[in-house]
């Protein structure tokens, strides 16, 4: 159930890293392909299994679908899967804690997968979502501070620090037409580091400067190198490794 939740995630990610940058609806508007338009059914949706079934095409104009769509869901659901495992938690008998948490690393998981996804794409990191993501992280928050298992000031001041550079960013786009890549990552950072601490936060940069490096030997162009989309898999990584060292 869990591992199907997460297919289902899974594919809503690549509907959202579509739609998003094109300012389209991602929650009322049915999905379609992209090169007939024609309006998606419900066996047509099905994580994973519409993939195989339809061999990897469009149903109704043959058109190869990316694989990375299979990918994806897979993946997403294997993620969903290692959290729950690593909660150690079993269906019916939750815990509030854990629920709460789940939650909470959900929400985490899929603003920053939508976020890599956008970034891989177009190198471009969404703001509305890193202040999304900080909503959703405060409310969590919140819960531990009423139930006395935290303080609200890490997640203060990394607010604090998010602020700041999306006022300068905000500043800098209407001066020059356009958003500061650097002031976009340094946002995406006080994220992460609102979620998993600054501890945790220096091993998701040396992760990625580690993925940076093996990238540009490949490409041999650092401007090509999708620095946002390789914080977001660091960071989704670690917080799972997090995840079974604090509970298993």
């Amino acid at each position: 159930m869990i591992f199907m939740m997460g297919t289902v995630f899974g594919s809503f990610f690549t509907l959202a890293v579509y739609r998003i940058p094109l300012k389209k609806d991602i929650t009322h508007e049915r999905s379609f392909c992209p090169t007939c338009n024609h309006k998606l059914g419900f066996w047509d949706m099905i994580p994973i299994l519409s993939y195989l079934l339809a061999r990897g095409k469009c149903r109704y104009c043959g058109e190869k679908i990316r694989i990375r769509y299979l990918v994806l869901e897979a993946l997403s659901g294997t993620v969903f899967l290692a959290e729950y495992i690593a909660l150690n938690m079993h269906f019916p008998y939750l815990e509030v804690g854990k629920i709460a948490f789940f939650i909470s690393f959900v929400f985490m998981y899929v603003t920053i997968a939508i976020m890599s996804g956008i970034d891989k794409e177009s190198r471009n990191i969404h703001k509305g979502l890193i202040v999304f993501g900080f909503i959703m992280q405060g409310l969590y928050i919140l819960y531990l501070y009423i139930v006395n298992q935290t303080s609200m000031y890490r997640y203060g001041m990394y607010l604090c620090i998010m602020i700041c550079f999306y006022i300068i960013d905000t500043v800098s786009r209407k001066k020059t037409g356009q958003s500061k890549y650097l002031l976009q990552i340094l946002m995406l950072c006080s994220y992460i580091g609102a979620v998993l601490g600054i501890k945790l936060l220096g091993v998701v940069v040396v992760l990625a400067l580690i993925m940076m490096f093996f990238d540009y030997l490949h490409k041999k162009n650092i401007k090509e190198t999708r620095v946002g989309f390789l914080l977001g898999m660091s960071a989704i990584f670690i917080a799972i490794i997090q995840t079974f060292i604090t509970y298993m």
